[in-house]
């Protein structure tokens, strides 16, 4: 008999970017339970996570029938649970569970905090950025913390963002030490006074390991704080998705 699934394929969306697939119990993927432990082994075989989802109440005798576990792509099991997302990089040996009040912690001991943490995805429409930027994007992008910056990405387009405080400097001394160290390779220097702040971008094509990167580094600053974006295209088709991002680049009203 063929497994009916709480979601249909139709209802799948694109929430992580492939991490190959887990084994998840059935109280997740038929009955629709949250999942209440997740535990990454090594793997079996390269597509093979490595992550295990149990939804609660599986006995062992449960546990013993394989129809009762589905193999799935992991971006499949976060459509079912998407509070699993920001665990997904944690390492072989991890083991985490819902706690008292019903969130997902780490409960294995000595387990350190992967460099990488994946959030779930953004969409078309306004993204804030903490702590009082926007800007609009035309279409869902895949979210991370990689090394301390928020990180937006998808295919053919990559956005590195970083926040710094002001430092009791004025808005032109920020952005002269910003002219002061970009790269004489720099072009189409632009910049922007606006109500309460001031845009600058410049372009960049540098060579990477004997590979054009092309780039657009966009800068807002406001008496208290600045926002730096460095934005990494391949295609001009992604040069008007930073357009975009320039033209609307601004702070949040309150």
């Amino acid at each position: 008999m063929e497994k009916k699934y709480k979601l249909a394929a139709s209802e799948i969306q694109s929430l992580v970017p492939d991490l190959g697939f887990g084994f998840v119990s059935d109280k997740i993927a038929v009955d629709g339970h949250r999942v209440q432990c997740m535990v990454r082994e090594e793997p079996d075989e390269e597509a093979d996570s490595g992550w295990r989802f149990l939804g609660g109440g599986e006995t062992e005798e449960y546990l013993d029938e394989p129809e009762h576990i589905s193999l799935l792509d992991i971006n499949t099991i976060a459509n079912y649970d998407p509070e699993i997302i920001p665990f997904l990089m944690y390492p072989p040996g991890t083991q985490i569970e819902r706690n008292a009040s019903g969130r997902l912690e780490v409960t294995s001991l000595g387990t350190e905090e992967p460099e990488i943490i994946l959030l779930p995805p953004v969409v078309a429409g306004t993204v804030l950025v903490p702590q009082c930027w926007r800007f609009d994007i035309s279409g869902r992008m895949f979210r991370r913390i990689d090394g301390g910056s928020l990180v937006l990405w998808r295919p053919g387009l990559t956005i590195w963002m970083d926040v710094y405080t002001a430092n009791n400097q004025s808005i032109e001394e920020r952005v002269n030490g910003i002219l002061s160290i970009k790269s004489e390779k720099a072009a189409d220097l632009q910049r922007r006074d606006e109500e309460g702040m001031v845009k600058l971008r410049y372009s960049l094509t540098e060579t990477v390991a004997d590979k054009e990167l092309h780039g657009v580094y966009l800068f807002g600053f406001t008496p208290e704080e600045e926002l730096h974006l460095a934005v990494y295209y391949t295609s001009e088709a992604d040069r008007k998705e930073i357009e975009k991002i320039w033209e609307t680049l601004g702070v949040v009203k309150t």
